[in-house]
């Protein structure tokens, strides 16, 4: 599972410094049943330069904890832009940055040519979870498909012109919410070889036992993400575990099918 880090100053004191110790604390208690963290930048980047190097430190941390870092950015811009942002968040102690690819292929490009050229990875936007995704990334083309599912197949095409990972899996993966179990199956049929980052788990609603489509035969082919019902937990590595023995049972409905 994937450890989202969303501070909220509602339920964090102390400003940027508040939020810093608490994903620290958070990531040490959680960190044995996690593979990543996603720390969620705007929770950061409220407190100007403080919180930019209160995300550093967060990131640092989870990163000497043997989790992958995937920077929740969501990110897009035209190409010129786009090659700062890259810049920005495509290097140590990040992994993977999510992105959105509303802008189209030149806009995603200087992301993919940072991925190929320093080792990391994306997580392209294609089905949301939020419930307002559905205004947009719903709506139906002139071909009768969802728009979701146009990014998908550019996602795929992104992804195969980068050299696959180990595991057969590509670098450049895809954000599909957990709160639309419907639509994993179509997604992952066009995407079989995108590693799917599933946030809605938890205070979303989303049901992880509904997941099991998404690993697409291969155990590192879904990471389930949950924030809110994990950290703010009365005991976060209780809540984290949990969750992970409700993802691996999901992996082995279908793993050993």
């Amino acid at each position: 599972m994937v450890l989202g880090l969303d501070p909220d100053p509602a339920r964090v004191d102390g400003g940027a410094q508040g939020a810093r110790e608490f994903c620290l604390r958070v990531i040490e208690q959680a960190a044995p049943h996690c593979v990543a963290a996603k720390p969620q930048l705007a929770c950061f980047e409220r407190f100007g330069a403080d919180g930019w190097a209160a995300f550093e430190d967060v990131a640092r941390a989870a990163s000497d904890a043997g989790l992958l870092v995937i920077a929740d950015a969501k990110r897009g811009d035209v190409d010129a832009t786009a090659r700062h942002y890259a810049a920005a968040f495509l290097r140590p102690p990040i992994d993977a940055v999510t992105v959105n690819p509303m802008l189209g292929t030149d806009a995603v490009q200087p992301f993919l040519d940072a991925a190929a050229a320093t080792g990391t990875g994306l997580f392209v936007l294609v089905r949301t979870s939020n419930p307002g995704a559905a205004e947009l990334e719903d709506l139906a083309l002139a071909d009768g498909r969802p728009w979701h599912e146009a990014v998908a197949d550019r996602v795929r095409q992104w992804g195969a012109d980068l050299p696959p990972r180990e595991g057969g899996l590509s670098s450049i993966g895809a954000v599909v919410g957990a709160t639309v179990p419907d639509r994993i199956d179509r997604l992952r049929e066009l995407m079989p070889d995108q590693p799917f980052l599933l946030p809605g788990v938890g205070a979303q609603g989303g049901d992880p036992s509904r997941l099991g489509p998404a690993f697409g035969g291969n155990i590192a082919g879904a990471l389930v993400s949950a924030s809110r019902s994990v950290i703010y937990a009365d005991d976060p590595s209780a809540a984290a575990r949990d969750l992970r023995d409700l993802v691996w049972a999901a992996w082995q409905s279908v793993g050993s099918a």
